[in-house]
């Protein structure tokens, strides 16, 4: 399988180096770490540099500053489940979090193909990337996920939540952007109208 890197948005770089090293510690697979900060600028645009600086054959696991409780062996857990099957391509956990997301409760096991994830923790197929690209920079924060799930599935690909992993996603702090918020909304509004034509 191949190594995976797991990108870091985060407004706060020693908080993100934090949460990294404790998601590296329990992944047990092949993993390396790429924290991405900066200016407050978006989850879209801070996530794509980190995509940017993904090495040839590298899956891309999504990960916000604010998710704990890692369970041992998560990320290979996350990898198993996106390797098995071809037409799996972004795969996520249960978890506690207000945003879209599967929920699920410690201890449930499983697969369940859905289409949307929240992108608080996501393992995305290096075949997707190749094939759609990085997240949309129309959108600033709040619905580059909901976009490119969309695209994902449009372009045959299977978006799948698994149940086997849960982590703790606690903070919601990186946004909170009532401007961002509705422009991301309309703009979103506006390419699901696109699609349906």
């Amino acid at each position: 399988m191949n190594t995976v890197a797991i990108i870091i948005p985060t407004l706060n770089a020693d908080q993100g180096n934090i949460t990294g090293q404790k998601a590296l510690l329990t992944a047990r697979c092949d993993a390396r770490l790429i924290v991405v900060n900066g200016p407050k600028r978006g989850f879209t645009k801070t996530v794509n540099d980190g995509l940017r600086q993904l090495k040839d054959g590298e899956d891309a696991c999504i990960l916000n500053d604010d998710v704990s409780g890692f369970q041992h062996g998560w990320l290979a857990t996350l990898q198993r489940a996106l390797y098995s099957n071809d037409k799996f391509g972004i795969v996520g956990p249960s978890g506690k979090s207000a945003a879209i997301s599967r929920n699920g409760r410690p201890g449930d096991s499983g697969l369940e193909k859905c289409k949307q994830l929240s992108f608080w923790c996501v393992l995305i197929k290096r075949k997707v990337i190749s094939k759609i690209g990085i997240l949309d920079e129309r959108f600033i924060h709040y619905a580059s996920d909901n976009e490119y799930c969309i695209r994902a599935i449009r372009n045959g690909w299977d978006i799948v939540w698994v149940k086997d992993v849960y982590l703790n996603h606690v903070g919601h702090g990186s946004g909170l952007e009532t401007k961002w918020k509705q422009r991301d909304h309309h703009e979103l509004n506006r390419f699901l109208k696109r699609g349906a034509k």
